[in-house]
């Protein structure tokens, strides 16, 4: 992990406020609907959400351990605020604060806790909680979320705070609904659909909710929306502040409040570092126990002045990166102009109407509820989807502590009952061997954590061996773990070699599968893999069935928007790689998964540049920061092409006129050249035989013609 100084980030500042600026701009369009609907969902007033994203933005960037995240209220955490001020008094009303005081002085203390837990070096115990039960919490909240949302979408109120109760409700709010209200959030909710379907390259770039936002503030004045319809800021924002009253502080539920805030806070900011630490293209690893000081300062601060919790979140960060951010700078932007909007544009925010942000938050519930997050479990392997369903379960007839807490148990219990023995439960069995670590026994989530350390404490060596020769079980989790450990030492040019993994047989084709030692396995071979192998056969390359983590996929510009999950159905040839990715949409609200086909090669003495569609965003970043490669010679190809580079004077060399002239033959092509690969692909779907044969032939023409002009 390493540290971020005051000089590192004064430097980053000089070289980057361009780039950081205009990506901070761009996450704030996205923040400021998200951040109101977040606060009106969990029943605080609208701007208790800016607050928490400004706080997130101006403190949190300056103090914590990540580089890209974006820090401010959350969806996953409406669950917890909603909870939390129920519990304590009560939903805040136009004329009635309920509970928020109270809340207040919960999010604060919260706050100081999560601080603590990173002074105190927790952040690593991230790596415990099991990811079906992390993902079972999170489905719960989803489903939550849509059930809750469901009635300002509609333009009415649900009576009941218990689920079952709000469920019962339905029908009637159905009976009951504001048609006008319904019909805005309808509309919402069929634009964030379609969005994730356009193939306009520009248009995808712009974000889904200030999509949603340019629909619905026209829709609500036509309609004429008004009053309680319509989001609600104070006209003098330092009226606004609500402090904290520890009144209850004596309470049970007070500190109910508290331990869910911090816990499921400090759970869901740790797993977002590191999802964004796979997609920083600069490589660069979070320090998360920083990271937890910095959100644990900034969600004090808020709750000091009324505002949400925060935590580093997901679609925001990912979005961060998407738009080109270099540093934590961008989230300071952020954070600065809703600071400029909440103050400058209350008329326009005031006419965004209730309905339209709810349709929002559906969208973002079913995300984390989608019957293809269902699907995923099923098929990452049965004892995961049992501790998945089983944890979603009891925190929807429970709370999200005893949720999480049941997940985590029935996945100690299964383990147990797979194999592994109980003096092996939290204790690694290991021996070192000079660079080799010889492991024993089981490996599960439970008993991760001590083979981490050990893997850290010999993070200076340039290779290290896991032998896994004497290990019998290797669960989900920690198959996860030590892939992104792998990784990790690839993006630094570093081996960590697994030996002897081939006698471990994984029970289906993810990289991630569980593993058992002398089980007999045959992955069933698909349509597609049978075609695939008869061509690879008729090529004379080789071809794999399975599937890889995907290393080779990953930190491409063009990619930026998804995080890689894997990589199956590989051909391969001495030289290249074609493979199927399979990717999550993360830069909107509305991100899907993705499966397409695509070349990869590595990277020999070629500069680094990006070859895609034209985008109107992308250009505007180049008014800032000029990056744009363009050609007299061709004044038709930055129509069709956009070529940036930072090396621009070595990417002339490689673009010749002939090499212009082929590319606009083929303009369909996307081409990156990064610090270790060479990508090439096509659209966004898996491609017939016939269209690998075209992607294989163009790629290795225009590296061809690559090799020949940088050889003149």
């Amino acid at each position: 992990m390493q540290k971020i100084s005051f000089q590192q980030g004064l430097t980053a500042f000089k070289e980057h406020w361009k780039e950081d600026l205009l990506a901070g701009f761009s996450v704030s369009l996205i923040a400021l609907p998200l951040c109101l609907g977040i606060a009106i969902a969990s029943g605080f007033p609208p701007v208790a959400g800016i607050f928490a994203a400004v706080v997130g933005g101006l403190l949190v960037s300056r103090i914590n351990g990540s580089y890209l995240t974006i820090a401010g209220p959350a969806a996953g955490l409406i669950v917890v605020n909603l909870g939390a001020i129920e519990s304590l008094g009560g939903v805040w009303k136009e004329n009635d604060p309920g509970g928020l005081p109270y809340a207040l002085a919960a999010i604060l203390i919260a706050g100081i806790i999560i601080a603590i837990f990173g002074f105190i070096k927790v952040g690593k115990l991230g790596d415990f909680f099991p990811k079906a039960a992390v993902h079972g919490m999170l489905a719960a909240i989803g489903i939550i979320i849509i059930i809750k949302q469901l009635f300002p979408s509609l333009g009415t109120k649900a009576k009941g705070k218990e689920i079952i109760e709000v469920l019962t409700e339905i029908p009637e709010a159905f009976m009951n609904l504001d048609w006008k209200a319904a019909l805005i959030a309808g509309v919402s909710i069929l634009l964030l659909i379609l969005h994730n379907q356009v193939k306009v390259g520009w248009l995808k770039k712009v974000p889904a909710p200030l999509i949603v936002l340019l629909f619905a503030i026209p829709a609500a004045k036509i309609l004429h929306l008004q009053g309680a319809s319509l989001v609600d800021l104070p006209n003098d924002i330092r009226k606004s502040i609500v402090l904290p009253d520890f009144g209850k502080i004596t309470t049970m539920v007070f500190w109910t409040a508290v331990l869910t805030i911090a816990l499921v806070s400090a759970i869901e900011s740790i797993l977002s570092a590191l999802a964004v630490d796979q997609l920083d293209p600069k490589k660069r690893s979070s320090d998360f126990d920083q990271d937890l000081v910095g959100l644990g300062a900034g969600t004090a601060a808020a709750g000091a002045v009324g505002g949400l919790p925060m935590i580093s979140e997901i679609v925001r960060s990912s979005a961060n990166i998407g738009y080109g951010a270099k540093s934590q700078w961008s989230n300071f932007f952020h954070g600065l102009f809703l600071l400029i909007f909440m103050l400058v544009l209350k008329p326009v925010i005031e006419l965004i109407p209730i309905s339209a942000l709810a349709g929002m938050l559906i969208f973002t519930g079913f995300r984390l509820a989608s019957p293809s997050e269902f699907k995923h479990m099923w098929v990452t392997g049965k004892s995961e989807f049992i501790v998945f369903l089983t944890t979603c379960i009891v925190v929807l007839a429970t709370d999200l502590l005893i949720g999480i807490g049941f997940g985590i148990l029935l996945n100690m219990a299964i383990v147990l009952f797979k194999g592994q023995k109980w003096n092996n439960l939290f204790t690694l069995h290991a021996t070192e061997n000079g660079h080799e670590l010889m492991l024993s026994g089981s490996l599960t989530f439970t008993n991760y954590l001590p083979l981490k350390n050990r893997i850290q404490s010999k993070s200076e060596m340039d290779q290290l061996i896991l032998n896994f020769d004497a290990v019998q079980f290797i669960d989900h989790n920690a198959m996860h773990h030590i892939q992104t450990f792998q990784e990790e030492w690839k993006r630094k040019n570093k081996e960590l070699v697994f030996k002897g993994m081939e006698g471990l047989k994984p029970i289906n084709e993810f990289p991630s599968a569980e593993r058992h030692r002398g089980m007999v396995s045959e992955l069933p071979l698909s349509k597609r893999d049978i075609i695939l192998q008869e061509y690879a056969d008729k090529k004379g390359y080789h071809y794999n069935p399975g599937s890889i983590f995907g290393y080779e996929f990953k930190n491409f510009q063009l990619l930026s928007s998804m995080t890689i999950s894997r990589a199956h159905n590989i051909i391969m040839s001495e030289e290249f790689q074609v493979a199927d990715v399979q990717a999550v949409e993360r830069l909107n609200l509305n991100g899907g998964e993705k499966n397409f086909t695509a070349f990869v090669m590595a990277k020999s003495n070629k500069p680094s540049f990006c070859l895609g569609p034209p985008n109107i965003f992308a250009n505007l970043k180049d008014l800032l920061v000029p990056q744009e490669v363009r050609f007299q010679s061709h004044p038709g190809f930055e129509k069709k092409y956009l070529l940036t580079s930072i090396e621009e004077e070595k990417t002339r060399k490689l673009f010749s006129p002939d090499v212009l002239d082929y590319l606009l033959s083929h303009e369909d092509f996307k081409v990156e050249v990064n610090d270790q690969f060479i990508l090439v692909f096509k659209d966004d779907k898996k491609m017939s035989t016939v269209e690998i044969d075209e992607l294989i032939e163009f790629s290795s023409t225009l590296l061809a013609m690559f090799a020949k002009n940088l050889s003149t």
